[in-house]
């Protein structure tokens, strides 16, 4: 079952911290990058992985449903726990950040010719998110993270602690099948989350002491 609470106000902080410098990140970098440079970082592997149409439905609905749940349950954990998950996600955003800006990325999408619900899907994916800030991926990103944060989380339902991880593999190949991302873009993704884990950990380390 899924455990509605009334969020703490901490929660609710670490909630729009994150939420902001993810609109930030993502819409902020392309007032700066559009009219640059872009690089495709695209290699002989990623043109043999297949096309998979379907994956949209993970990509989509899956991925968001994921990560719906999983930050709601994090915003929810005692006040160190939810600090450790903010201070992750923040770190790897802004990061993300540096990538866009350093480093412009681009690909070469599938053209898409059928008229079946899955193209139909596909085709407004590629309309609303336009093929840049690639690298990392943020659908990788997100969904890596909730899997690496779950051993921290204590107040989270068994079919979630159950499903984090297939559904992080799932969203993770999902970019790659949907012509969405590069292997460069979800190894990216893996760095920035990792880099992030560690910069919490030191920092939250640090406030533990000085209490």
């Amino acid at each position: 079952m899924f455990p509605f609470k009334k969020l703490p106000a901490y929660g609710w902080s670490a909630a729009f911290l994150m939420l902001g410098t993810n609109c930030l990140v993502y819409y902020g970098s392309r007032l700066l990058n559009t009219s640059w440079r872009h690089y495709d970082f695209s290699c002989g592997l990623d043109h043999r992985i297949p096309f998979i149409g379907g994956f949209v439905i993970v990509y989509m609905l899956l991925a968001y449903f994921q990560w719906i749940c999983g930050f709601y349950f994090a915003v929810n954990e005692e006040r160190h726990i939810c600090r450790r998950i903010c201070i992750s996600e923040v770190t790897a955003k802004l990061l993300c950040l540096v990538c866009f800006l350093v480093i412009p990325t681009t690909m070469t999408r599938e053209t898409i010719t059928g008229t079946d619900l899955f193209s139909r899907s596909l085709l407004l994916v590629y309309d609303i998110d336009p093929a840049d800030n690639l690298l990392p991926s943020v659908h990788c990103l997100e969904s890596y993270l909730l899997a690496r944060v779950l051993p921290w989380m204590k107040d989270v339902p068994g079919w979630y602690k159950k499903f984090t991880v297939p559904a992080t593999v799932l969203v993770m190949l999902s970019t790659l099948f949907v012509k969405q991302h590069v292997i460069a873009d979800v190894i990216a993704a893996v760095l920035v989350v990792e880099v992030g884990i560690a910069v919490s950990r030191i920092i939250t380390s640090r406030l533990e002491e000085l209490q």
